[in-house]
């Protein structure tokens, strides 16, 4: 008997990058980067709230550290977001 999850159908996918699929990206990108954005003007609301001395405990944590890396690589992304919109833009020309 035949192992229906080893199907050729099955087991064959066919990625196609087009216009639909870098909107689809760049949707799911700039969502997340929006999230990130608001969640930093949260934080930075929420340590201005509290005060200086109880959020050092916080800010000297390893959490706080991954946090702000996390933070500088969103940002130096950028660029990245930049070039992608660029080629959806192309993509958009292309199709009309």
């Amino acid at each position: 008997m035949e192992d229906p999850l080893n199907t050729e159908e099955q087991t064959k996918v066919d990625l196609e990058w087009n216009r639909d699929s870098a909107e689809l990206a760049y949707s799911v990108i700039a969502r997340y980067v929006e999230h990130t954005q608001v969640s930093g003007i949260i934080i930075a609301l929420m340590a201005s709230a509290v005060g200086e001395e109880k959020i050092k405990p916080i800010a000297d944590s390893q959490y706080w550290q991954s946090y702000m890396a996390s933070k500088r690589s969103i940002t130096e992304a950028k660029l990245d977001v930049d070039r992608l919109t660029e080629m959806i833009e192309r993509l958009r020309l292309q199709s009309e």
